[in-house]
């Protein structure tokens, strides 16, 4: 099998996975195929829509809808079609690494892999004032239940790009994470985006947002920080449904760390003997004792429990937490993996 025949059959094998994601979307049978390829023997049927995927002006794929005796297609399902659309020109495009002009294509380009393309795009959406510099402009990470396909979740940010007054514009679809970068928001685009998504039936786990740092030559760093916000904001009540990177404080360091217990029984022996216990109530009493500062009036508010009741817990801690509480730099990193443990837990990482 030569290169060209693998790159063909990778490309069919991805236009099919397409086809079938639109298909459930419409409830209808869909098929792709690039010009010259074998169609399918009913292509000439009158119940047929067949819908020409454009690229640099010229049809690089047909994409096929059996509507049968079926009502006519809505606006959500030409949204759909849309987003398949995007999906197949990204397929196809062989040469990743071209300066495109074209608006789908700039935006993209804004978190390509190559960094000279990354800031040919940035300067170009800046030329277009598309985006702004530096703090003016907010990329938005929208995390969403992995049951939902590429090209819903495609058709949803595109959605979202056109709604008014959403000051936001569509990059692109990475790692299942919807990106859009536009201006701050005079109101909290977050609202928006779940009342859009409740009113597709789309479920969101989390929404993130950052801004590039001062002097940045793209965007990048902006989109990873975003992309972490929305997971925090997924896996931690206190941040969800949304929460912005500089909100994130320690979290964005904990959120780094590998889940790896073992290295944690050396970082912190004292946090590695509570995480091993069956009975989380130690694990509980002294992470609660640790977050409102070892103010023991606050933690036994908290844990209901009289002053009394707290210092026999705490006394009958093993010896490696109690000697980790006595000590100052033990006490921090002893909080902090506590709160990595929880944090692993959250995004089942434990």
């Amino acid at each position: 099998m030569t290169i060209s025949d693998t790159t063909t059959d990778a490309h069919s094998a991805a236009l099919h996975e397409i086809a079938l994601q639109l298909g459930a979307s419409l409830s209808r049978r869909v098929v792709i195929h690039e010009p010259g390829a074998a169609a399918p023997a009913d292509e000439a049927s009158v119940s047929l829509l067949s819908v020409p995927v454009q690229d640099d002006g010229a049809a690089i794929a047909f994409i096929l809808i059996d509507l049968g005796a079926g009502s006519a297609l809505t606006a959500s399902d030409f949204e759909s079609v849309d987003a398949a659309s995007a999906l197949v020109r990204i397929t196809l495009r062989r040469d990743l690494g071209s300066s495109r002009a074209d608006r789908e294509s700039i935006l993209r380009d804004l978190l390509d892999a190559e960094a000279s393309v990354r800031r040919d795009a940035y300067s170009r959406a800046l030329g277009q004032r598309w985006v702004n510099r530096d703090a003016g402009t907010v990329v938005r990470a929208i995390l969403i239940d992995s049951a939902v396909t590429d090209v819903d979740r495609i058709a949803f940010g595109r959605h979202l790009a056109h709604l008014r007054p959403v000051p936001a514009h569509f990059i692109t679809l990475e790692g299942g994470v919807v990106v859009l970068v536009g201006q701050p928001a005079d109101s909290d685009l977050a609202d928006v985006i779940l009342q859009e998504a409740a009113r597709r039936g789309l479920r969101i786990l989390g929404i993130g947002s950052a801004s590039p740092a001062r002097g940045a030559t793209d965007l990048r760093s902006a989109a990873d920080e975003a992309a972490v916000a929305a997971s925090l904001a997924a896996a931690l009540p206190q941040f969800h449904p949304s929460v912005d990177a500089s909100e994130l404080g320690g979290w964005r360091l904990l959120a780094s760390a590998s889940a790896d217990p073992d290295a944690l029984r050396i970082i912190s022996p004292a946090a590695h003997v509570l995480y091993s216990q069956t009975d989380d109530s130690q694990r509980l009493t002294v992470e609660t004792y640790l977050d409102v500062g070892a103010n023991v009036v606050a933690a036994c508010q908290i844990l209901f429990v009289h002053r009394t009741t707290l210092y026999y817990r705490l006394e009958r801690m093993p010896p490696v937490v109690k000697d980790a509480l006595e000590d100052g730099v033990k006490r921090s990193t002893l909080h902090l993996a506590l709160k990595l443990i929880r944090l692993w837990e959250s995004t089942g990482r434990l």
